[in-house]
Protein backbone atom coordinates (compact mmCIF):
# COMPACT_ATOMS: atom_id res chain seq x y z
CA UNK A 1 0.00 0.00 0.00
CA UNK A 2 1.14 3.50 -0.70
CA UNK A 3 0.77 5.20 2.64
CA UNK A 4 -0.07 8.84 1.97
CA UNK A 5 2.62 11.44 2.59
CA UNK A 6 -0.08 14.07 2.04
CA UNK A 7 -3.83 13.80 2.28
CA UNK A 8 -5.36 11.66 -0.45
CA UNK A 9 -8.85 12.86 -1.35
CA UNK A 10 -11.51 10.18 -1.68
CA UNK A 11 -14.15 11.51 -4.05
CA UNK A 12 -16.10 8.43 -5.10
CA UNK A 13 -17.53 5.22 -3.70
CA UNK A 14 -15.06 3.15 -5.74
CA UNK A 15 -12.10 5.06 -4.31
CA UNK A 16 -13.35 4.46 -0.77
CA UNK A 17 -13.81 0.76 -1.50
CA UNK A 18 -10.25 0.48 -2.86
CA UNK A 19 -8.73 2.26 0.15
CA UNK A 20 -10.86 0.24 2.58
CA UNK A 21 -9.80 -3.06 1.00
CA UNK A 22 -6.13 -2.06 1.02
CA UNK A 23 -6.31 -0.98 4.68
CA UNK A 24 -7.87 -4.33 5.55
CA UNK A 25 -5.05 -6.15 3.72
CA UNK A 26 -2.46 -4.10 5.62
CA UNK A 27 -4.15 -4.94 8.92
CA UNK A 28 -4.22 -8.63 8.02
CA UNK A 29 -0.53 -8.76 7.10
CA UNK A 30 0.59 -6.64 10.06
CA UNK A 31 1.71 -3.53 8.15
CA UNK A 32 -0.85 -1.47 10.08
CA UNK A 33 -2.65 -1.80 13.36
CA UNK A 34 -5.83 0.04 14.26
CA UNK A 35 -5.54 2.44 17.18
CA UNK A 36 -7.90 4.59 19.24
CA UNK A 37 -8.50 8.19 18.20
CA UNK A 38 -6.63 11.00 19.94
CA UNK A 39 -8.11 11.85 23.37
CA UNK A 40 -9.12 15.31 22.15
CA UNK A 41 -11.26 13.83 19.35
CA UNK A 42 -14.42 15.97 19.20
CA UNK A 43 -16.85 13.29 17.92
CA UNK A 44 -15.96 9.89 19.39
CA UNK A 45 -19.25 8.40 18.12
CA UNK A 46 -18.03 8.61 14.52
CA UNK A 47 -15.02 6.35 15.07
CA UNK A 48 -15.27 2.74 13.87
CA UNK A 49 -13.63 0.44 16.43
CA UNK A 50 -12.89 -2.41 14.00
CA UNK A 51 -12.61 -1.34 10.37
CA UNK A 52 -12.33 -5.00 9.34
CA UNK A 53 -16.06 -5.38 10.09
CA UNK A 54 -17.09 -2.57 7.73
CA UNK A 55 -18.53 -4.07 4.51
CA UNK A 56 -16.60 -3.08 1.38
CA UNK A 57 -19.76 -2.36 -0.61
CA UNK A 58 -21.98 -1.08 2.20
CA UNK A 59 -24.37 -0.62 3.72
CA UNK A 60 -22.03 1.22 6.04
CA UNK A 61 -22.72 1.42 9.78
CA UNK A 62 -22.51 5.23 10.05
CA UNK A 63 -22.86 8.30 7.85
CA UNK A 64 -19.22 8.95 8.67
CA UNK A 65 -16.58 6.23 8.61
CA UNK A 66 -13.53 7.24 10.62
CA UNK A 67 -10.65 5.10 11.83
CA UNK A 68 -7.06 5.56 13.01
CA UNK A 69 -4.01 3.43 12.29
CA UNK A 70 -0.32 3.17 13.06
CA UNK A 71 2.50 1.53 11.11
CA UNK A 72 5.61 -0.23 12.49
CA UNK A 73 7.56 3.03 12.62
CA UNK A 74 4.92 4.74 14.76
CA UNK A 75 3.55 6.93 11.96
CA UNK A 76 -0.18 7.45 12.35
CA UNK A 77 -2.90 7.67 9.72
CA UNK A 78 -6.57 8.59 9.60
CA UNK A 79 -9.26 7.38 7.23
CA UNK A 80 -12.37 9.54 7.22
CA UNK A 81 -15.21 9.33 4.70
CA UNK A 82 -18.68 10.84 4.70
CA UNK A 83 -20.85 8.11 3.16
CA UNK A 84 -24.37 9.51 3.33
CA UNK A 85 -24.23 12.70 1.25
CA UNK A 86 -21.29 11.56 -0.85
CA UNK A 87 -19.04 14.50 0.00
CA UNK A 88 -16.01 12.18 0.12
CA UNK A 89 -13.19 12.02 2.57
CA UNK A 90 -9.47 11.59 3.10
CA UNK A 91 -6.81 8.99 3.77
CA UNK A 92 -3.99 10.90 5.45
CA UNK A 93 -0.94 10.90 7.65
CA UNK A 94 -1.46 12.60 11.01
CA UNK A 95 1.01 13.82 13.66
Amino acid sequence: MAFPASAKHIAARGQFKAVLQEVKRCLANGMLRQIKPPPEHPYPGTVIEDIRRVPDDGPWPNDIIEAYFEDHGGQRYKLQVETYHGSGGTWEMIP
